[in-house]
């Protein structure tokens, strides 16, 4: 991973730091003791092994560095609103949709049969609800009959009273035989909507391509209602979630910009925008989770892919940097030594320490360095000591630097 290879790396330099300053020592206490110990006097009269470096000039920058994981933006399960047995699967892993596209059929067969039921039920309402209807106008047209003779006092009351409940008779078969109807149909909506389950499709208003990301189970398979079947996302754009440390979190906007790299594509920067920035950190880790958009218009980028985060802070222009380690502190402040190749001696100059970045630092206001740098041996030089390489060392038997 690229967070290990960096710790490598990091360990790696301290490593031959700490064993090429253990050398110069040794070399330096060689040399004194061929001399008859430290001397005293001009500095300019003590050679001390050291060391020499470039300094940089040019572009620094203040960054953090995070690592989160990439994932989908949208992403959500396709699911069997029916139970029955996976008929087949239209759609799999890789494959495009759009929304409203069938991806998989159950066996219809028990679900068939209860829409055809039903509406045969619906068929035998109706023609009962027609009987009743029939059934009432009769009994209206008696009534009618009735009411008219009862006016000229041919008919008795008993007849009258016998064709009133009659109708009344027939008034509530004929609202029964309705009630039964609309039931039947409802019953038919509900078998034919059952039936169209069978077939699974997935719908997502804001439209646009999706994918499968994930087939979670086999044609021939038994499932009941709401398994998953499929896993479809969205690869663009993308999320990246880092935790931020409280230090860097007051640096953070939504908006901001930052750098992507992935092992996918080394040497490759991608570039995401600050989405959303938690209002709260962690009690226990003092860090807050932030979520970056990432476009991914060329879908190389995946969801589970590793990313390693770049936030740029602050960046300045033409500025002179050194390995972070280079600066010595001495009481007033830090210094860096500029060796004089012609004259063999060093100069002392003091620096302000400024922005780091990679293990470099900035020297703030610091002049043009047009000599090499002390980058090893620095805490035993003073200004116009001289100094001698590595490679002037002597070898054993042999006369020291005189």
């Amino acid at each position: 991973m690229l967070r290990d290879q960096w710790l490598s790396r990091v360990k790696t330099h301290k490593i031959t730091a700490l064993l090429a300053l253990a050398l110069l020592i040794l070399a330096g206490v060689r040399f004194w003791s061929d001399q008859g110990g430290p001397a005293h006097g001009d500095p300019g009269d003590r050679v001390v092994y050291v060391e020499l470096g470039q300094a940089t000039f040019g572009v620094m920058r203040e960054v953090g560095l995070y690592y989160g994981s990439l994932t989908a933006a949208q992403k959500f399960s396709v699911a069997a609103r029916v139970g029955g047995q996976l008929k087949q699967l239209l759609v799999d892993i890789g494959d495009q949709v759009e929304s409203g596209q069938a991806l998989a059929h159950l066996d219809d067969d028990e679900h068939s049969l209860a829409r055809d039921k039903a509406a045969h039920n619906v068929q035998l309402a109706e023609a009962q609800f027609l009987e009743t209807q029939a059934n009432l106008k009769l009994a209206q047209s008696d009534m009618n009959r009735q009411s008219n003779l009862a006016g000229k006092s041919i008919v008795s009351q008993s007849d009258f009273e016998t064709a009133e409940n009659k109708l009344r008779q027939a008034e509530a078969r004929n609202q029964v035989a309705e009630s039964q109807l609309r039931g039947a149909k409802s019953q038919l909506a509900d078998a034919a909507l059952k039936l169209s389950y069978t077939k699974v499709s997935a719908v997502w208003p804001e439209g646009g391509p999706r994918w499968i990301g994930e087939r979670l189970v086999d044609e021939g398979a038994l499932v009941t209602a709401n398994t998953p079947l499929l896993n479809v996302v969205a690869l663009a754009p993308l999320l990246v979630v880092v935790e931020v440390m409280e230090k860097d979190y007051p640096k953070i906007r939504v908006g901001q910009e930052a750098e992507l790299r992935t092992e996918a594509w080394p040497g490759e920067v991608f570039h995401g925008r600050v989405l959303r920035v938690a209002p709260v950190l962690s009690a226990t880790s003092r860090q807050a989770r932030v979520e970056l958009e990432v476009a991914n218009d060329d879908l190389r980028l995946k969801p589970g892919m590793f990313a390693e985060v770049v936030f740029i802070f602050k960046e300045v222009q033409n500025v002179w940097s050194v390995p972070q380690d280079v600066p010595f502190r001495r009481q007033d402040g830090f210094v860096i030594f500029v060796a004089d190749p012609q004259t063999a001696k060093v100069k002392m100059a003091p620096v302000t320490l400024g922005l780091v970045e990679n293990g470099r630092v900035e020297l703030v206001g610091c002049p043009p360095l047009t000599g090499p740098v002390v980058f090893l041996g620095q805490h035993l030089l003073e200004d116009g000591q001289g100094y001698r390489l590595p490679e002037d060392i002597p070898a054993a038997g042999e006369a020291g630097p005189s």
